[in-house]
C-alpha cells in the first residue's frame, strides 16, 4: 500500500479535529458567549457546569435558530437554555471516512473527540475540508501516477502522446519516443525477491525522471519493468543521445544482478523512434516502431540503445 493511500484510508479524527477545546460556563449569558465565540473564531463551544463537567454544546447556528425561536433575552438568558445536550462523542482513533459516515447517518454535525475517555477536541463539518482536499488530491494523483514508482502511469502516457501528436503535427515538429525495460528482470525478482524488485523499479524510474531536463519531457511506467519517455519537439539524434545517458546512468547505479548473463549489475535496453506527425501516420505507428526498436536492442545483446528504421 502506498504512503498516499495510507493517508487517505487511515487518517484519524484526532489529526483533523479542532483543539484545544473551548468552553464557557453554563451561567454565561448569550451575549457573553457570542462575544467569546466571535473573538476566538470558534464555530462551537462546550458548556461546563460548576463541577467543571461538560454538559452540552453550543454552535453558531443555535444563535440564529434557537434564540430567535424562543425570543430569548440576549443580555440575561444563560447559555444552557439553548445548548444541545447530551454531548455526542467520537473516539480520536476513528478514521475520518467512518466519522463522515456517522455524522451523515445520524444528522449530528458536531462531535466531541475523546482519547482514553477524556475530551481532547471537537469535530465539525469545517474540519472535513482539509480531509476532502487530501482525498481529491489522492484521486487526482491516482488517475495519472503509478502507485509504486510515483512517475506517470500508462493512462497518462496515452493522453500525453495523443496531445503531443496533435501539437507536433500542427507545428510540423518531430516527436520522439524511448521505450526501455530492465534486462532479465524476472531473474532479478527470482534472485532477490519481489520487494527488492520493487525497489529496483523505483530507483530506475527516479533515475530516468532526474535525467530529463526539459519540462515537456515525461517518463511513464508502461507496464511491469517497461518504461516509456515522450520527447516533444526532439530530433532523433537528441533522443538517441538522451537514451545513451539514461542507459549509462542506470548501469552506473551498480545495482547487483548476479544472474544477468551480460553484466554483474542491473542494466536496461532501449528502443528509440522519431517521426514528424502527419495525416499519413499515427501515434500507434510511432509506439510500434519504438517497441520494435526495443525488441531489436534485446536481440543485439541488451544493455544498448537501438534506433528504429523506416
Amino acid at each position: 500500500m502506498t504512503d498516499k493511500t495510507t493517508i487517505i484510508l487511515d487518517k484519524k479524527v484526532r489529526e483533523y479535529m479542532t483543539s484545544p477545546i473551548l468552553s464557557v460556563d453554563e451561567g454565561s449569558t448569550l451575549k457573553e458567549v457570542a462575544k467569546f465565540m466571535k473573538s476566538k473564531q470558534a464555530p462551537l463551544v462546550l458548556v461546563k457546569n460548576k463541577s467543571l463537567d461538560y454538559t452540552g454544546v453550543v454552535t453558531e447556528a443555535d444563535f440564529t435558530r434557537k434564540v430567535a425561536a424562543k425570543e430569548c433575552s440576549v443580555k440575561t438568558t444563560t447559555i444552557e437554555s439553548i445548548m444541545t445536550s447530551p454531548i455526542k462523542t467520537i473516539k480520536g482513533s476513528t478514521i475520518m471516512a467512518e466519522a463522515n459516515k456517522s455524522m451523515r447517518l445520524s444528522g449530528i454535525r458536531h462531535l466531541v473527540v475523546t482519547d482514553n475517555e477524556e475530551f481532547v477536541g471537537l469535530l465539525s463539518p469545517i474540519n472535513f475540508f482539509k480531509y476532502y482536499e487530501e482525498v481529491e488530491e489522492y484521486l487526482s494523483d491516482l488517475a495519472i501516477n503509478d502507485g509504486l514508482t510515483k512517475i506517470h502511469n500508462r493512462r497518462y502516457f496515452d493522453e500525453v502522446l495523443a496531445l503531443e501528436w496533435k501539437r507536433e503535427r500542427r507545428e510540423h515538429s518531430p516527436l520522439s519516443l524511448i521505450m526501455l525495460d530492465i534486462d532479465f528482470f524476472k531473474k532479478y525478482n527470482d534472485t532477490y525477491g519481489h520487494q527488492a524488485g520493487d525497489e529496483a523499479l523505483v530507483k530506475v524510474a527516479k533515475t530516468i525522471s532526474e535525467t530529463l531536463r526539459r519540462p515537456a519531457d515525461i517518463v511513464a511506467r508502461y507496464g511491469g519493468e517497461e518504461f516509456v519517455v515522450v520527447l516533444p519537439n526532439a530530433e532523433q539524434k537528441d533522443a538517441v543521445k538522451l537514451s545513451e545517458i539514461i542507459r549509462a546512468t542506470i548501469e552506473g547505479l551498480k545495482i547487483e544482478h548476479k544472474l544477468s548473463s551480460i553484466n554483474p549489475f542491473l542494466t536496461i535496453s532501449l528502443g528509440v523512434a522519431s517521426i514528424v506527425p502527419s495525416s499519413d501516420s499515427s501515434p500507434e505507428e510511432l509506439l510500434k516502431k519504438a517497441d520494435e526498436a526495443l525488441y531489436n536492442a534485446k536481440i543485439r545483446g541488451r544493455n544498448c540503445v537501438n534506433l528504429a528504421h523506416d
